[in-house]
């Protein structure tokens, strides 16, 4: 048996869909919006291995999808525990309409292991996404 959890929302920048893919794809930007790096192995393109690391846990990841200028998704996982978050790029006028689903899946025990983890992202995960939207929004 297994549960899951998720958290979509959404924000639009003033850049065009190039300039914000080109900017959030760099996972070295990530950094900026999270208390977190995304090391990558290899180029960004679907199945390309690598880890997330926070201040307390490290966990192997893979680019589990990656459509060029339109939507890309990171899955980590630990055992039968998988945490993925997806990003999603669409033209909206002259600026670009940028959506983050941040989703798990896993067995009951281990859901319940991360509650704690995932209300933080709840609080958080849309101001962090604003802030590096802002960011990129200075670029232009």
């Amino acid at each position: 048996m297994s549960d899951n959890w998720q958290l979509e929302h959404s924000l639009v920048t003033v850049n065009c869909r190039d300039a914000a893919w080109e900017y959030w794809s760099d996972m070295q930007n990530h950094a900026d919006m999270e208390s977190v790096l995304i090391e990558l192995d290899g180029p960004f393109r679907t199945g390309t291995k690598g880890r997330t690391i926070s201040s307390n846990h490290t966990q192997e990841s893979e680019l589990s999808e990656v459509v060029p200028k339109k939507r890309f998704v990171i899955t980590g996982r630990d055992g039968d525990f998988s945490l993925s978050f997806a990003w999603g790029f669409h033209d909206e006028g002259t600026g670009t309409k940028m959506t983050q689903r941040i989703y798990a899946e896993g067995p009951p025990n281990a859901m319940g292991q991360w509650a704690g983890v995932f209300r933080q992202m709840e609080a958080t995960a849309p101001q962090n996404m604003r802030r590096l939207a802002c960011r990129l929004d200075g670029l232009s």
